[in-house]
């Protein structure tokens, strides 16, 4: 009889502990209902310690980690707890990318068994990555926004099994906020230089060729720095064919609006933050700065500009005192002489050189210029500046466009131009399609930074584009602008 109830007693024990463990594996945080300052365990982490040989500052010493993807703690093994270690890596010697987990409680052994495919078989990769639990299962999905098939960006997620990620992409129904704001940001984007530790096209639309060497740090920070140019011979050139011109995979006459933030560290003579043509006067669209920066009128002080950054004055002259004291003379063909460096003749006793220049747009039409847009003063000194230039309808021929100045709304054009052309063979970042020896005053390289270059196809809301200016205040640890 005694044996009869021990039997009896065993068995129920048993039966508590598997009812007991399967809800813990299948549902862990309702039973922690009440204890809502408690970690979130399970009695499965009980067994369990977080990964640390392969963590933060370790890695494997077979494998290199690409620290610009998610490369943190997550919870793939339904635990309840977060201590798989889980980020992107590669085998040395080789160059194909694929996402693993070190698993908790398998300390100094395989760090990859838990992993997803690798990029040659098919894996798609994003910078914008995240992982979370999607199913409500418990553990964690590894998720990144990709172009999907019906033409639109998506966060698509591998699901985590019981030995690895599973291959195929499902939709995060339920995205975090900071994923749906990137979404946004993705819908019409034809061009998307973020330059943030990376060089790299965020649509994968454009290929970026330096001049001068220029670089960005890859290794991740707290915050953006953007690309430097030195404004000596630093240059971007982009293209999206092998001919190194634009417009096949992005047709310039698509483009309604541009966006980018910039760090003017001197104003380098009608420097252009990016000109998109065929050559000079040849069908180009371009950003940039009239001449060195502004005049302003402050108080009853006189001071000129200093160089290399302001306005230089320039006195009036004749033709005869040209040809005496430049290259222009008749044994020449004429050439078009701008004088420097003289006293300016028109310069009133309260005008000043100002630590802003002038914003300056066109479009051209071959060897016509279409749309000239100035906007005065809009650009300061060594400081931060969000610019976008948006049209507000879909008028394929003269919609109205609009400036944003860091997210406000500056000027209007009523009759506004599109690029003039689909196909351009000299699209640079900081470089003139202007730039020649032949001038005096010819266009000069930029100098300074950029940060967030993107082209839509589409308008952009005023909403859109303070979400961005935003957006990229916080990326560059901007507290506030004047």
């Amino acid at each position: 009889m005694y044996t009869d109830i021990f039997t009896l007693l065993f068995y129920l024990t048993i039966l508590c502990l598997t009812i007991f463990a399967v809800s813990e594996i299948l549902i862990p945080r309702h039973l922690q209902e009440g204890f809502a300052m408690l970690p979130q365990t399970s009695f499965w982490s009980t067994f369990a310690a977080p990964r640390v040989d392969v963590g933060p500052g370790s890695e494997d010493s077979d494998f290199i980690r690409d620290p610009r993807y998610f490369n943190g703690y997550a919870d793939v093994s339904r635990l309840g707890v977060p201590y798989d270690f889980c980020r992107m890596v590669v085998k040395k010697g080789s160059e194909d990318l694929f996402f693993a987990c070190a698993l908790a409680g398998t300390e100094n052994l395989d760090s990859t068994s838990f992993k997803t495919a690798k990029v040659s078989q098919g894996f798609r990769i994003s910078k914008d990555d995240y992982m979370r639990d999607i199913t409500g299962t418990g553990n964690s999905a590894y998720c990144r926004i990709l172009f999907n098939k019906d033409g639109t960006y998506q966060p698509l997620c591998q699901r985590a099994t019981d030995t690895g990620f599973d291959a195929r992409d499902v939709v995060d129904p339920s995205p975090p906020e900071d994923i749906l704001q990137l979404l946004s940001f993705y819908e019409g984007c034809e061009l998307w230089l973020r330059f943030d530790h990376s060089l790299d096209d965020t649509v994968s639309a454009v290929n970026v060729q330096t001049a001068g060497s220029v670089a960005v740090d890859e290794m991740p920070s707290a915050t953006a720095d953007g690309v430097s140019f030195n404004g000596v011979n630093q240059y971007l050139r982009i293209y999206d064919e092998h001919s190194l011109s634009l417009g096949t995979i992005v047709p310039m006459r698509s483009i309604r609006a541009w966006m980018v933030w910039v760090y003017y560290d001197v104003f380098a003579n009608n420097s252009k933050i990016f000109d998109f043509g065929n050559g000079p006067n040849a069908d180009n669209v371009f950003m940039g700065i009239l001449g060195k920066g502004d005049y302003g009128v402050k108080g009853d002080e006189s001071t000129l500009p200093t160089e290399p950054s302001g306005q230089q004055i320039v006195e009036e002259t004749t033709p005869k005192l040209l040809m005496e004291t430049t290259e222009a003379s008749l044994d020449v063909d004429c050439k078009l002489i701008f004088p420097r460096k003289l006293p300016h003749s028109t310069l009133q006793s309260n005008e000043i050189a100002t630590a802003n220049a002038t914003l300056l747009y066109e479009v051209w039409d071959k060897s016509s210029r279409k749309l000239r847009i100035m906007v005065n003063n809009a650009i300061p000194l060594k400081q931060w500046t969000h610019i976008a230039i948006t049209a507000d309808s879909h008028d394929a021929f003269r919609p109205a466009l609009n400036v944003f100045i860091n997210g406000a709304n500056v000027y209007k054009k009523a009759d506004g131009c599109l690029p003039s052309t689909d196909i351009m063979t000299n699209c640079y970042l900081g470089k003139s399609n202007w730039k020649s020896s032949f001038f005096s005053n010819n266009d000069e390289l930029f100098k300074g930074k950029l940060f967030d270059f993107r082209a839509y196809s589409v308008p952009l809301s005023e909403d859109l584009i303070h979400q961005s200016f935003t957006w990229g205040q916080k990326k560059l640890g901007i507290s506030s602008l004047e």
